[in-house]
């Protein structure tokens, strides 16, 4: 009995093996082209990072950006939130913190940025944005994110929305005991130096370059580096407008008569002539962030049970 049962398991298996066969060279086969596999399911992963701060502008130019950007450098922190859409298309979330900075004081008092030494203006912004980025993935997204590459490197493109709120120092002083005092920071638009009511809220555009290392089963480290050309020039609260008539409408349009540097409190080289117009167009900013990424997993939707 055992065996014929056998037999006929045998046969009905043979017999359906032909058109299974069938079945599965219909499924790999449209057109004689070969079977790609499963379609690509969507995931997202949040990731959290900080790195450094860069500012380019009126008061760090382009050009002197080797010389005075080691101490111009601030900081950032940010939070994403990523979806990877498709094999090479991602979009990214971003809210970032980020401070930048600059100082007149940081260059020499002769040389190629002499000017700048002379007008000694300062300041800091702190910039809360909110970025929409789209990310093209080089080495393509795993449909399986346990199967991801060990490295993914990836380029962006988008649109950030901010706001900001450049202040700077006022000037340090003496106190009766002859110490040299640093004072605290003030609103420089609030104070309208320019004579330029800029908003605070503000747009950038944003690109830039990265990679994700895989780590963990789930988890990811990433670098990326974020460039970011702003559409107003006042980040600094400095442009061509600055009126430049020594101690003209306010003392924070034009320092070169304070005896000693805001921030640094080194004793400045005083000047009396008219301090120079530097302005370089749209305020620029960029970061670098190292970032801790964790992947999601999908929601797996189960047949009921019986």
């Amino acid at each position: 009995m055992k065996i014929r049962l056998l037999l006929v398991c045998f046969l009905v298996g043979f017999i359906a093996l032909p058109q299974s066969h069938a079945q599965m060279w219909f499924l790999g086969q449209k057109g004689k082209k070969n079977y790609q596999g499963a379609p690509f399911i969507p995931h997202s992963s949040l990731a959290f990072g900080a790195g450094s701060a860069h500012y380019i502008g009126d008061l760090v130019p382009i050009g002197g950006l080797m010389s005075v950007g080691a101490q111009a450098t601030r900081w950032n922190v940010g939070f994403q939130y990523t979806r990877h859409l498709s094999k090479n298309f991602s979009g990214k979330i971003n809210l970032s913190y980020i401070r930048i900075a600059g100082d007149d004081n940081y260059f020499s008092s002769t040389g190629a940025f002499e000017g700048n030494y002379t007008r000694n203006l300062s300041f800091r912004n702190d910039i809360k944005e909110l970025s929409l980025t789209g990310i093209y993935e080089i080495g393509g997204n795993a449909d399986n994110i346990l199967k991801r590459n060990a490295v993914s490197p990836y380029v962006f493109l988008g649109l950030a929305g901010f706001l900001h709120a450049p202040e700077a120092r006022e000037s340090a002083v003496l106190d009766a005991a002859g110490t040299l005092v640093q004072r605290g920071y003030v609103s420089l638009k609030d104070r309208n130096t320019e004579g330029a009511d800029y908003s605070a809220i503000n747009m950038s555009i944003p690109f830039g370059f990265g990679f994700r290392y895989k780590i963990g089963k789930m988890v990811d480290i990433g670098f990326d580096f974020g460039y970011r050309v702003s559409l107003t020039d006042f980040l600094d609260d400095a442009s061509d407008n600055r009126i430049s008539t020594p101690g003209g409408v306010d003392p924070f349009t034009d320092r070169s008569t304070e005896p000693f540097a805001a921030n640094t409190l080194e004793t400045r080289i005083v000047f009396s002539s008219t301090a120079p117009k530097f302005s370089t167009g749209p305020d620029q900013y960029f970061t670098t962030q190292i970032h801790l990424i964790y992947h999601l997993k999908n929601k797996i939707d189960c047949p009921p049970t019986p």
